[in-house]
């Protein structure tokens, strides 16, 4: 393509010589047709001159010039001259007899000259740079092709056997930097497999605090997907966790408590350093929400606990001091030893509750399971709770027929006894209480329904916590202790369920249990 181009550019450029090549020709004889020429003697005289008559010019020994051609040889000026009434440049040399030849020419006439030139010497120039340019590429081409030709991966050179021991070194180069990638690789990918399937969260970020790395835990805690190379303030502004952040990059290693999208986490934030320069700094993230959560419960646990067991005790407590220091009269005491009687049985039944829930904890309960008919055992617990019912004018019914399971019967007797003692409690004078069974899908199904005061939905999600009240001063006259359901949920789980709960404040509660049964079903007609 190269060469194409010379070669066009030749043409042109020949072309336009030779058609201008007249017009240059005759504008420098146009301006050689105008030059002056004057022989002179030595004493001045003109004797010829081809502008003008000899005879009629005057003595030209004072011209400077002619002055200089007598005496040097030769002479040379420029002055407006009276004969050609221009501005005319002289150039004088003396002849070998003696005389003066003097040539003069116009300023205009010797511009007209150079331009004539001018033309010519630029296609020269043109010529001569494509000429060049042609050559140039003609042996760089011969010296590159076989550079450019090598290949390094086997380096044979034909042209430059000088160049094949540096070819062979950089062949050898090649080799121990692709092995070299290959084992970064195999690193970096070492490195993201380990971190990204790392629960905790980790970010490593430079010393302005620009996130180098995140791992998927990291971006799942802060929600965004795109963290590097954006500040870590500006993911998380957060002030307490700014101020790590800050201690952090300042070179000194902080660690904090932080809740995020619901969740806790704990934090350590700790610097990196090259020798004695700080280079940028480490955050890991600790989920900690479930044993934030298990603290918060035990630290309430052991608060209600210790109120729950203070109320009885202050009260047998309290009755027991009167009667030692006689200030009950005989008529009182058994009164008093009837209340103590009712507060020590509360009392026991605290302890037994909260020893059932520290096994099934602990996962010490061990089941006894055996087929048995559940309608018939729901029978005898309601049998056994027909006083408290009558009491409050309760009426209890089970519906479903008979349902046989294999369970824990001692369990399901426990969890059957207190939905239906909690439905009797919180229930309306004149209310009713009914309990229906059926299997469904290898679950057995119990559902305790009562007519009362009815859970409203802030308390609802909570209801299964332990020592949880709905109505303190109302389960204080009841004579609850708040962890029937919570056992009743461990029971269900424990045979492999669940426990549902449906209610709204003033319209009734409905409890639910999933419990999967084993056994089949039979003679079941709420099915």
């Amino acid at each position: 393509m190269g060469l194409l181009i010379c070669l066009t550019v030749l043409v042109f450029a020949a072309l336009w010589g030779f058609l201008s090549a007249g017009v240059f020709s005759s504008q420098i004889m146009s301006g050689l047709r105008t030059l002056r020429v004057s022989l002179i003697d030595a004493t001045g005289a003109v004797i010829y001159d081809n502008r003008a008559d000899p005879e009629t010019m005057e003595n030209h020994l004072d011209r400077p010039e002619v002055r200089d051609a007598l005496q040097n040889g030769r002479g040379e000026s420029e002055r407006f001259s009276d004969t050609l009434g221009e501005t005319t440049r002289y150039y004088a040399m003396r002849t070998a007899d003696g005389n003066v030849l003097r040539l003069a020419l116009t300023t205009d006439n010797m511009a007209r000259i150079m331009r004539g030139f001018i033309p010519v010497v630029l296609i020269c120039l043109l010529l001569a740079a494509c000429l060049a340019l042609y050559i140039s590429r003609r042996l760089t081409r011969r010296i590159t092709d076989p550079l450019n030709s090598l290949d390094l991966d086997a380096p044979e050179l034909t042209e430059y056997d000088e160049l094949l021991p540096l070819m062979k070194k950089i062949a050898e180069q090649k080799r121990e930097i692709a092995a070299q990638i290959v084992t970064l690789k195999h690193r970096a990918d070492t490195i993201e497999a380990i971190t990204g399937h790392m629960k905790e969260g980790m970010i490593l970020m430079d010393e302005a605090g620009a996130v180098l790395m995140a791992n998927k835990s990291a971006a799942d805690v802060f929600g965004e997907n795109d963290m590097p190379r954006k500040n870590i303030l500006h993911i998380c502004r957060d002030i307490d966790f700014g101020q790590g952040v800050k201690q952090c990059l300042a070179g000194t290693g902080a660690e904090m408590e932080f809740e995020h999208g619901g969740r806790v986490y704990h934090i350590y934030f700790s610097p990196v350093r090259d020798g004695d320069a700080l280079t940028g700094g480490v955050i890991l993230l600790f989920d900690i929400t479930e044993r934030y959560e298990a603290e918060k419960q035990r630290r309430e646990f052991s608060a209600n606990v210790s109120h729950e067991l203070k109320t009885p005790l202050t009260s047998i407590s309290a009755l027991a001091e009167m009667i030692e220091n006689g200030m009950a009269k005989p008529e009182d005491v058994r009164g008093f030893a009837e209340k103590i009687s009712v507060q020590a049985r509360r009392l026991v039944s605290i302890i037994e509750d909260i020893i059932r829930l520290s096994e099934f904890d602990e996962g010490k309960i061990i089941r006894e399971d055996s087929e048995f008919d559940l309608c018939e055992l729901t029978e005898s617990v309601i049998e056994a709770l027909r006083g408290k019912a009558e009491e409050k004018r309760v009426a209890v019914r089970v519906t479903g027929g008979e349902l046989r399971v294999t369970a824990s019967r001692r369990m399901m007797d426990e969890l059957l006894y207190n939905l239906i003692d909690n439905a009797i409690k919180y229930n309306t004078e004149n209310g009713e209480v009914t309990v229906s069974l059926s299997a469904e899908n290898g679950f057995a199904k119990i559902a305790v329904t009562d007519t009362g005061i009815g859970i409203s939905g802030e308390h609802r999600h909570r209801v299964f916590e332990r020592f949880y009240r709905v109505d303190k001063s109302r389960s204080k006259k009841t004579g609850g202790t708040g962890l029937g359901l919570s056992i009743v949920k461990h029971i269900a789980e424990h045979h492999g369920g669940r426990v549902e709960l449906e209610s709204a404040g003033g319209t009734g509660t409905t409890v639910v249990c999933w419990l999967r049964s084993p056994a089949p079903a039979a003679g079941d007609t709420g099915r």
